[in-house]
C-alpha cells in the first residue's frame, strides 16, 4: 500500500508541474514573431476606424458620477430624522466649484487617464531587432521583445511587465498586484497595411472594463526645408 502511495503522490507531482510549465508556456511571449513583421513608421490615428476613446471615457465617469449620486441620496434616505444636519464646514449652504488647488489636481488626474488610454492622434514606432521605441502625444516608452521585467504605471503603482510577440501581435501585458492590469497589442492589417491597435483594462482601477480599438495609417513625413540663415547642421 506504501509504495502504490508513493506512486500516486509522485504521479500527482508530475501533473502539477507539467500544468504550472504549460500555464508558464501559454503566457510566454516571444522575442521574436512568427514571421518577419517590422512595425516601424510614422502613424496615424483614422478617426473613422477607431473608437472614441475620450468620448468612452466621458461616458464612463458620467456613470460612475450618476452611482455615487444614487448611493449618496440612498444615504442621505437612511440618515436618521431627527438627526442634527451635517455641519456646513464651508459656512455657507451655496454651491461652491473646486478651489485652484483642487481644480489643478482634477487637471492632473485627467491627463493620468488620456495617457492610461493612449490618448493620442500620432504616434511613432521605430523597431530595431527586439527592440521597440514607441512615441505618442502622452507617452514615450522603450521594450525589448521576449523581455520580462517590473515597470511603474502611469499611477505610480510597481506592475510585472510582459513583452513579445505573440504570432503577428506585439504584446506588452502589465499587471500591479491587487491593481490595475493592461494588455495592448499591435499588428499589421494583412490587406491594408495599417496599424491596428487594442487596449484592455481590467483589475482595481476607475477604468476597469474599459477596451479600446484604434486603426492608424501609415504617413510619410517630410522633413522640413533648410534655413539657410541658420547654417550647415553639425
Amino acid at each position: 500500500m506504501r509504495i502504490y502511495g508513493n506512486v500516486s503522490i509522485r504521479l500527482r507531482l508530475l501533473l502539477l508541474v507539467g500544468s504550472c510549465c504549460a500555464a508558464f508556456a501559454a503566457l510566454a511571449l516571444d522575442a521574436v514573431p512568427a514571421r518577419p513583421v517590422d512595425l516601424s513608421g510614422s502613424w496615424k490615428l483614422n478617426a473613422a476606424l477607431s473608437d472614441d476613446a475620450e468620448h468612452m471615457l466621458e461616458e464612463l465617469q458620467r456613470k460612475q458620477r450618476e452611482q455615487y449620486m444614487k448611493w449618496r441620496r440612498a444615504q442621505e434616505r437612511a440618515y436618521p430624522s431627527n438627526a442634527p444636519p451635517p455641519i456646513d464646514v464651508e459656512g455657507s449652504g451655496e454651491p461652491r466649484g473646486p478651489n485652484p488647488s483642487r481644480r489643478a489636481s482634477m487637471k492632473r488626474h485627467q491627463e493620468m487617464l488620456q495617457q492610461m488610454l493612449g490618448i493620442s492622434d500620432t504616434l511613432v514606432i521605430h523597431q530595431d531587432g527586439t527592440t521597440l521605441d514607441f512615441l505618442s502625444a502622452v507617452d514615450s516608452r522603450r521594450v525589448v521583445a521576449g523581455s520580462r521585467t517590473q515597470v511603474s504605471m502611469p499611477a505610480g503603482e510597481l506592475a510585472d511587465s510582459k513583452v513579445g510577440w505573440d504570432g503577428q501581435w506585439f504584446v506588452i501585458d502589465r499587471s500591479a498586484r491587487q491593481g490595475p492590469h493592461v494588455v495592448e497589442r499591435y499588428r499589421l492589417v494583412p490587406k491594408t497595411g495599417q496599424l491596428e491597435y487594442e487596449m484592455k483594462w481590467s483589475g482595481d482601477t476607475e477604468i476597469a472594463g474599459m477596451k479600446i480599438k484604434r486603426v492608424f495609417d501609415r504617413i510619410t513625413v517630410v522633413p522640413l526645408p533648410a534655413d539657410p540663415a541658420a547654417g550647415p547642421v553639425k
